[in-house]
């Protein structure tokens, strides 16, 4: 295991600077796969309801569709044979364009994603090529429960919030878009004031401003960016929201209030929710044999928020024991001994998560969204710091109601209405 980190924690420092009006977040590795992000703000926030889907559709079609350049088969040989990566999507609160490459194949991977972001074609046939693509995707999604359950919590808990629209859109809104609105919204995105780059690799500040100067000196500089007010609902009460679907188990999940990611309490809150899923396991698996995957997470956004789930054919005894660990964390708390291994290990698994070039850019940028991508460098001092009596009353002051929701049998749902108004206290 040390052997292993070794190369991470002897990496240089993150630092930020301003290349022609873009800004630029750095992490220089001696890896030999280089990583670049392009991320777009906004996310959900940048369409309506109506136009779901629409941003991770069009950044998708930069990198499949062809360019001025290359035609989309061309595109996509030259990316083989150099094994370059290339990818494009949108989520709740960003959408990105990543390039992944071996350092010596840096030039040709360079060019793909200069060509992609500066120069995309919004062909008709590859338009539709892909869209066939995505729905069998969406299809896909639906079918897993799993999936599924977690998208009917969030339509439970963040109705007419920005969340209430799916990132991936539905085959609805998605059948309506023509190759020219992608178009029309993708430069609509373009633009220095709403975009920042994120690099993590074998390469020198030098060489790496050089060529955001040469690629992106021309972006469009529309300064009409206004980063929106987010308000994440109060879940002070007991809602429940049941789909009847026939299932081999039933999925429950439960969400719950979160401070903001750029808040003291985050860290606290976040190491506590960690508890609380320990404790789910060990009393639902280990102990009661009542689910094989119990868990829990608290989940980073622009409106955080945290979850338990359960996979179970017992709902009604699950759903007490999932209240039940949630107020016996809360109240009985943390040891100072347990603190300390958790401590441990939530540093050493984060060390381990940022091995790879792709993972690093992916996390200072979602920080960087978030609030700073400071967030995501300075973790492991923030974790050290935190003390027992902060994750008791990070805990208590943020978890005040329980919205869940169920996906399975109706006749099970009936019966454990009652455990799903258990009160925390």
């Amino acid at each position: 295991m040390c052997l292993a980190l070794t190369g991470v924690w002897a990496q240089a420092p993150t630092t930020a600077f301003d290349v022609d009006g873009i800004k630029v977040i750095f992490k220089p590795t001696v890896k030999e796969i280089l990583d670049v992000r392009m991320f777009f703000r906004g996310g959900v926030t940048n369409y309506g309801a109506d136009k779901a889907g629409i941003e991770n559709f069009a950044l998708n079609a930069i990198a499949e569709c062809g360019t001025g350049k290359y035609a989309a088969d061309a595109f996509r040989d030259t990316a083989d044979v150099y094994s370059i990566g290339i990818h494009g999507e949108s989520t709740y609160d960003y959408g990105s364009i990543e390039m992944e490459c071996v350092t010596d194949y840096l030039n040709q991977g360079w060019d793909l994603f200069t060509q992609a972001v500066v120069n995309p074609v919004f062909d008709d046939n590859q338009v539709e090529l892909l869209r066939n693509k995505i729905f069998a995707e969406l299809r896909q999604k639906q079918s897993d429960p799993d999936n599924y359950s977690d998208q009917l919590m969030i339509k439970n808990a963040f109705a007419g919030t920005p969340y209430a629209t799916d990132p991936g859109g539905t085959e609805e809104t998605l059948s309506k878009f023509t190759a020219a609105d992608l178009k029309n919204y993708y430069h609509s995105i373009l633009d220095k004031s709403r975009l920042f780059i994120v690099v993590a690799g074998k390469i020198s500040k030098e060489e790496l401003i050089a060529k955001i100067h040469a690629s992106f000196a021309g972006l469009p500089s529309k300064q009409l960016y206004q980063t929106p007010t987010y308000k994440t609902p109060d879940w002070s009460d007991y809602k429940l929201l049941v789909e009847k679907r026939d299932l081999s188990t039933n999925y429950i999940n439960a969400i719950m209030n979160s401070p903001e990611v750029y808040s003291p309490d985050y860290i606290p809150f976040r190491l506590g929710i960690s508890v609380v899923g320990g404790a789910l396991f060990s009393d639902l698996r280990t102990d009661l044999n009542l689910s094989y995957d119990p868990g829990a997470d608290a989940v980073m956004r622009q409106m955080p928020y945290a979850t338990m789930s359960v996979s179970t054919n017992q709902p009604k005894a699950a759903v007490h024991e999932m209240v039940k660990m949630l107020n016996y964390v809360r109240h009985i708390g943390v040891s100072s001994s347990d603190l300390k291994h958790l401590k441990s290990s939530y540093i050493t698994t984060n060390y381990i998560k940022q091995q790879s070039t792709s993972a690093i850019t992916a996390s200072l940028g979602e920080a960087e969204i978030l609030g700073g991508w400071q967030i995501a460098e300075q973790l492991p001092a923030m974790v050290n710091k935190v003390t027992v009596q902060q994750i008791d009353i990070a805990l208590n002051q943020y978890i005040q109601g329980l919205r869940w929701s169920y996906l399975g049998n109706p006749t099970q749902a009936d019966d454990a209405s009652p455990s799903f108004q258990d009160r925390l206290h």
